[in-house]
């Protein structure tokens, strides 16, 4: 929400604090400022430099087709100034920028030459000087502003100083500019004027009730609906106070009726709609829900088609508004508009942010219904805008007013104990500066020796509890004033085994040299299809969102690949060709209970050659022994071994990729990702992933402690076998069967293979170091040589294995 200072400043005494004190104030109050935005034409400087201007001529450029050069009047003299809109013509009456001026994106202006022309400062649109969207050309100003105003006199929304906050959705109350002059005068402890408003007298003939007739069938969709009818209304241009207000707080103004709906809700909180009262049907007003498959174009040209969940305000015949959201473009207020019908309404907020959603179209009246406004709130907005139309629009205001309305509920009586005020917030509070502090927020309250009976004000629906009133004290006495100290605990938290695991694998993975990454949950539903997965695969079962921000969010993820494609894809785009990340998070499967089975992986994506551009790291292009590496590498740190199996998965390379078993777990799957998935996600040359199941690993790492096991202090003696065997033998099956040929092999390992030449084919040499020794004792030949035939006799045996001459 944008807020603007000055304008709040009318309602709470702001003087002797500056505007980024003020967000500091708010800030730690609770109301956070996410930026503070400096007018453009603030300021002694801004004065000085920015003015009106009035062009005496324009002539053509004489180097230069698309530029002119101006004579512009500034007050001051005359300025020679070189501008390149194409709607500058003499005459005008336009904002000019000095030489010295300081540009809302902090350049400061100079005498230029432009193609050899000398120019004294810059003709400026409203894009440049941050009140208006693109532009075409420069801003031209109406009427006829002597020349050398200062800028700032024309155009006050563009010195307004505007706070960007960030409101939580239980403070509707704050979504005003005079709630939050309210919340600003509690804060700082300051005097609050109220708006004020007077209803105007009616001096039109006939009464409402005569002209409109109003039925509300849906009074649990709108507990109060108000309207009041005006004659003799001229809608034209607002006066430059009120457009000025209306830009100021980020609003487009469009005509005087419509900005007086718009700046009373700014100013209220309290959302209005104007009808053009000629256009309606009947005419009636029927608040009621909408039938199925029921249609209205919006003022923003789109056709919606409603269904019967939704509340729409109708006259006799059709929709006119999509009820707290927009209106329908067939009785919207016009320049030929001269009866206007002026509504005010509350309506259920659950209700207005699924027709929202379900729609697809948020507005400033839907962001305010959807967070509940209270119903008195209603007749205030009313009073104001009634007010104003006769004011500024020489509206006759109709005798009457239609109101329907269900019970209002009573204000709840909520007791404050001091004891508990002083747990709750770790610190003790005097009772009376509690008092003072929630009768500064508007409640009331009956002081009492041990506990305050308060009574919340009719703004502020979310203080139902003791808790609520104790944090209102808490945040505006200032939690920055509370001692600090150390929590009492009974004993040490501690990491679970799974955590604890978790922690491991990811120090693991850094260690590697892979950047830890996180992507969203939320992907497109043609992943599985960009995956190559079967038609019959499980994992194309998806959750669906109901209201997806795009079609590129529109499923829970069923794999944490395509999110890690997505980063490399986007990575390879900004130049960084290869590179090796990992993210641990969640995948969701449809459960029967309606909601998700949550599985928690650790997913990671090598691509290229990481580390090529390090001058002492050796590199080559990543393969399937780079995946299996890394997941057997994380497994170890879990303090399990894994066996690879064959695997065909279709996003995996055939033959390129294994399943990783520890005893009867699935801990993972390692490969080479597929060229035709690669070309699907955009990501170029060779990539290797891994898939490690977390919670698999932590089932396969249960069991006892591992054991330390000391360095050995005899001699160790190695001793390397070349063996001929089928290619189709897994290499991981040889090294088993030589581990366990004797006691005295502590570990083989593969150090290289070979296939070509010398080698039948279906062959391949495989060369296997096996480790030999006894750590109690020194070894003889004679052992080391039983030991080294046990495992040969054991190989070939088993496996058809040949030793290579």
């Amino acid at each position: 929400m944008r807020l603007p200072v000055g304008w709040m400043a009318e309602y709470v005494d702001l003087s002797g604090i500056d505007p980024e004190q003020l967000a500091d104030r708010l800030s730690l109050s609770g109301t956070a400022v996410e930026d503070v935005h400096a007018g453009a034409l603030a300021g002694d400087l801004a004065a000085a430099t920015f003015r009106v201007g009035h062009v005496v001529s324009v002539d053509p450029h004489p180097d230069a087709d698309r530029l002119r050069v101006c004579q512009v009047d500034v007050g001051q003299g005359v300025q020679q100034i070189v501008c390149g809109a194409p709607n500058v013509a003499a005459g005008q009456r336009v904002p000019v920028a000095l030489p010295g001026a300081v540009m809302p994106g902090g350049q400061k202006l100079g005498v230029a030459k432009l193609r050899g022309v000398e120019s004294n400062g810059m003709i400026c649109s409203a894009t440049e000087l941050g009140v208006g969207a693109e532009a075409d050309g420069i801003m031209v100003l109406a009427g006829e502003v002597p020349a050398g105003t200062p800028l700032a006199e024309v155009l006050p929304a563009a010195a307004e100083t505007v706070l960007e906050l960030e409101l939580t959705s239980n403070r509707p109350d704050c979504m005003s500019i005079g709630g939050m002059a309210r919340e600003a005068a509690a804060v700082l402890d300051v005097a609050y004027a109220a708006p004020r408003v007077r209803l105007p007298e009616a001096l039109a003939p006939g009464h409402i009730a005569e002209m409109v007739g109003l039925r509300v069938e849906a009074p649990d969709l709108c507990p109060r609906y108000m309207a009041r009818a005006f004659l003799d209304v001229e809608v034209g241009p607002s006066p430059a106070w009120l457009a000025a207000r209306v830009e100021s707080a980020g609003m487009r103004s469009i005509s005087n009726v419509v900005d007086v709906t718009n700046y009373v809700m700014l100013l209220t909180g309290q959302p209005l709609h104007a009808f053009d009262l000629d256009r309606m049907a009947g005419p009636e007003i029927v608040v009621r829900r909408a039938g199925d498959g029921e249609k209205v174009t919006t003022l923003d040209g789109v056709e919606r088609v409603l269904t019967s969940s939704m509340l729409a305000i109708c006259d006799a015949d059709s929709p006119g508004v999509i009820a707290g959201i927009m209106g329908a473009a067939d009785v919207e207020v016009s320049e030929a508009t001269t009866r206007v019908l002026l509504e005010a309404a509350n309506f259920h907020g659950p209700n207005i942010i699924q027709t929202s959603l379900d729609l697809g179209l948020r507005s400033e009246s839907s962001s305010r219904f959807e967070k509940g406004l209270p119903p008195r709130l209603t007749e205030l907005g009313l009073d104001m805008a009634s007010e104003l139309l006769v004011a500024l629009c020489g509206a006759s205001l109709v005798p009457g007013t239609l109101d329907a309305r269900e019970p209002l509920p009573e204000a709840p009586r909520i007791t404050l104990r001091h004891a508990r005020t002083n747990l709750l917030l770790g610190d003790r509070v005097d009772p009376g500066e509690g008092a003072a502090i929630l009768r500064r927020l508007g409640c009331e309250v009956s002081e009492g020796a041990d506990a305050h009976e308060v009574v919340p004000p009719w703004h502020r629906a979310d203080l139902t509890r003791e808790a609520d009133l104790i944090e209102e004290i808490g945040r505006i006495r200032g939690y920055q004033r509370i001692t600090p100290r150390l929590p009492r605990t009974s004993g040490a938290g501690r990491r679970t085994p799974a955590q604890e695991i978790r922690e491991r694998v990811t120090r693991v993975a850094a260690d590697q040299g892979y950047d830890q990454a996180i992507t969203y949950s939320m992907v497109p539903e043609g992943d599985a299809d960009r995956l190559r997965m079967d038609a019959d695969d499980p994992r194309r079962e998806v959750i669906r969102l109901a209201h997806p921000l795009s079609e590129e969010m529109g499923v829970m993820r069923r794999s944490m690949l395509p999110g890690l494609l997505r980063a490399a894809a986007l990575n390879q785009h900004h130049q960084s060709m290869s590179g090796a990340i990992f993210e641990i998070g969640r995948t969701y499967a449809p459960a029967a209970d309606g909601l998700a089975d949550e599985r928690r992986w650790l997913a990671a994506l090598a691509f290229g050659e990481p580390g090529a551009d390090h001058w002492r790291r050796p590199s080559r292009p990543v393969d399937f022994f780079t995946a299996k590496g890394l997941i057997e590498v994380l497994a170890e740190a879990a303090g399990v071994a894994l066996v690879a199996e064959p695997n065909a998965a279709n996003y995996f390379s055939p033959g390129r990729q294994a399943r990783m078993i520890s005893g009867e777990h699935t801990v993972g799957w390692a490969g080479e990702v597929h060229p035709l998935v690669l070309r699907e996600f955009d990501v170029k040359g060779p990539t290797a992933a891994v898939v490690l199941d977390l919670e698999a690993l932590a089932a396969a790492a249960a069991g006892p402690p591992a054991a330390y096991a000391d360095l050995p202090t005899v001699p160790v003696s190695t001793r390397d076998l070349a063996l001929i065997v089928s290619d189709g033998v897994p290499a991981a099956d040889i090294l088993a069967t030589a581990r366990a040929a004797d006691t005295l092999v502590r570990d083989a390992a593969v150090f290289d293979l070979y296939a070509g030449e010398q080698v039948p084919d279906g062959k391949v040499s495989l060369a296997v170091r096996l480790v030999i020794a006894d750590l109690e004792r020194t070894l003889t030949d004679e052992e080391i040589d039983g030991a080294l035939a046990a495992a040969v006799e054991q190989v070939t045996a088993a496996h058809g294995a040949e030793l290579r001459s």
